[in-house]
C-alpha cells in the first residue's frame, strides 16, 4: 500500500504546473466575480440568503407518491445572487491563500530534491573556490616579497609598481577575516585538508 501511495505521489515541477493553473483560473474567476457583485451593488441589490434550497414538502410527497415531476427550482433573486457571489468570493480567498502555501510546500520539495541531486557539482564548485582563495593567498604573499625586494631597490622610494592593490582580497591573510571563515567551513565540510591550506600557504 505505501509503495503504491508512493508511486501516485507527483513531482515537485508537476505539482507546481497544476497549482499554477489552479491560481490563474481561481483568478480570473475571482475578476468575473467581482465585476457581477459590482454591477449588483451599484443597482442597490442588497445580499439575501437563500430561503430555501430544496423542494416544498408537498411537492416532494406527491413525488414520491405517483411520480410526478417536481417542479422547476425558480431562479434566484438578484440579493440571492449577490450572496452566492459574497460565498464563491470568499472561498477564492482560502483557495488561493491554500494554493499559496501548497506552491511554497512544493517549492521546498523541489529545492531540496535538486539540491540532493546536483549535492557533488556544488560540493565541487565549493573546492574550486577554495583553492582558488589558496591559489590568491600564495599570490598576494608572491605579490609582498616582489614588492618589498624593489623597494629596497629603490630605497624608500615609490616603486610605481602596475595595478599594486594590495587591500581587499590582496590584502595579507588575517585570522578570523571571511577567506579565514569560508576555508575552516571547507575543512569542516571535508571539501579541502588541513595540509592542502599549510601546502598553499607555504
Amino acid at each position: 500500500m505505501a509503495t503504491a501511495r508512493a508511486e501516485a505521489k507527483h513531482p515537485p515541477a508537476q505539482d507546481l504546473e497544476a497549482i499554477s493553473r489552479k491560481r490563474v483560473a481561481f483568478t480570473d474567476r475571482g475578476k468575473d466575480i467581482l465585476a457581477a457583485r459590482l454591477e449588483l451593488e451599484h443597482q442597490g441589490i442588497r445580499p439575501e440568503e437563500r430561503s430555501n434550497s430544496g423542494p416544498d414538502p408537498r411537492d416532494l410527497a406527491a413525488s414520491m407518491l405517483d411520480g410526478s415531476a417536481l417542479p422547476a427550482a425558480r431562479p434566484p433573486t438578484p440579493g440571492e445572487e449577490l450572496f452566492s457571489l459574497l460565498v464563491e468570493q470568499q472561498a477564492i480567498t482560502i483557495a488561493l491563500d491554500e494554493l499559496a502555501e501548497r506552491e511554497n510546500q512544493a517549492r521546498r520539495i523541489a529545492a531540496a530534491e535538486a539540491l540532493q541531486e546536483t549535492a557533488a557539482d556544488w560540493l565541487e564548485i565549493v573546492r574550486q573556490r577554495a583553492l582558488a582563495v589558496l591559489a590568491l593567498r600564495r599570490l598576494n604573499q608572491e605579490a609582498a616579497a616582489f614588492r618589498d625586494r624593489i623597494r629596497r631597490i629603490a630605497g624608500g622610494n615609490p616603486t610605481n609598481l602596475i595595478c599594486d592593490f594590495n587591500s581587499g582580497p590582496f590584502a595579507p591573510a588575517i585570522v578570523g577575516d571571511h577567506v579565514y571563515s569560508y576555508l575552516e567551513a571547507c575543512v569542516k565540510a571535508g571539501v579541502i585538508s588541513r595540509s592542502e591550506i599549510n601546502n598553499n600557504a607555504a
